[in-house]
């Protein structure tokens, strides 16, 4: 019997020293490697009781990471017009986004963004750049970054729209601001805008160069906004 417990012995601690050796083997992801969050798109109806967001749903989509299960939002309000004295009218136009995290059974809102475009005596701009929202682990640090963009103007001719780059770390904000392209006809002359200007947040020295070199690529390859 004593003889059969250490030959039961001898072979579990063979087996806990090939899995533990088949772990160690695994390779990991490289450092600055742009690693993707699994994300669930959600529709309207399928947004949790409890969560508030203002204007008409533009994407939200489910995630989760080290920090818990997560939900992101954005959406966009409607052109609003009112009559000012002397007759004209003012536009407005606005835009919001949220995360949410679930705490203890209910969703608690750990940042917000909100701009708009404001009295606008043209038409207002104030929209999310289709295809930009991303959620990746640039960093492998287990925690998601979120990146969003966005256009804003009041136009009123033939011009490039403001456009922002803003990226979530947590709770770390990161901003890249400039123009999208507008692309002429050649009779007209060269392409306008594309130009953009990193943060101190981007430019710190502490900061990982995979988020600057992530944030260029995505300015680029939204640099015509919604044109």
């Amino acid at each position: 019997m004593k003889k059969y417990q250490v030959f039961l012995t001898a072979a579990a601690l063979i087996m806990i020293f090939a899995v533990s050796y088949g772990q160690k083997s695994v390779s990991k992801p490289n450092a600055g490697e742009k690693q993707v969050i699994s994300r669930q798109k959600l529709n309207p109806a399928h947004i949790p009781v409890g969560i508030r967001y203002m204007g008409n749903l533009v994407e939200a989509y489910k995630y989760a990471d080290n920090t818990g299960e997560n939900i992101v939002i954005t959406a966009e309000t409607k052109v609003t017009t009112n009559e000012v004295e002397g007759g004209d009218f003012l536009s407005n136009k606005a835009l919001y986004a949220h995360r949410f995290l679930k705490k203890n059974g209910k969703w608690e809102e750990v940042w917000k963004v909100y701009d708009m475009e404001f009295e606008c005596m043209n038409y207002p701009v104030a929209e999310f750049v289709k295809g930009a929202l991303s959620i990746t682990d640039i960093d492998n640090n287990g925690t998601a970054e979120i990146w969003l963009m966005y256009l804003k103007s009041c136009r009123g001719d033939v011009s490039p729209n403001s456009m922002f780059l803003r990226m979530y770390d947590n709770k770390d904000v990161y901003t890249m601001t400039g123009e999208s392209k507008l692309s002429l006809p050649a009779e007209y002359g060269v392409a306008m805008g594309g130009k953009y200007t990193l943060d101190k947040k981007f430019l710190n020295k502490k900061t990982p160069p995979a988020f600057v070199d992530f944030a260029k690529s995505l300015w680029k390859k939204h640099i015509y906004g919604n044109g």
